[in-house]
């Protein structure tokens, strides 16, 4: 399966608008998958991949957060930075960024 940042990474040709669109289907992909495997006992591998989507989606949330109001969420981490920026540039190439791109939220 393919990991969020390549997934994020493939949709970063999307203006902006479609972007957030898809961002937001996928994170009501990833919410959807913790339900079953919060059943689960702990250490099983639905449990584990419960707890890995919540992650995920606790991280598409702070780029959609971003997307939406052009500054980095509260709880961002480098990685998260790392991405926004190069969405922030491809964003900004096409017109579509109205906000600087900050050099300190670089990994």
């Amino acid at each position: 399966m393919e990991d969020l940042n390549t997934r994020i990474q493939r949709l970063s040709d999307l203006d902006r608008g479609p972007l957030i669109d898809a961002l937001i289907r996928i994170d009501a992909e990833m919410r959807d998958r913790p339900r079953v495997g919060d059943r689960a006992r702990l250490g099983s591998a639905e449990r584990t991949r419960a707890d890995d989507a919540r992650s995920e989606s606790d991280r598409l949330g702070r780029i959609i957060y971003f997307l939406r109001f052009q500054s980095p969420a509260f709880g961002a981490t480098p990685e998260d930075l790392a991405l926004c920026d190069l969405l922030a540039e491809k964003l900004k190439a096409k017109g579509q960024w109205e906000g600087e791109c900050h050099p300190e939220w670089r990994s």
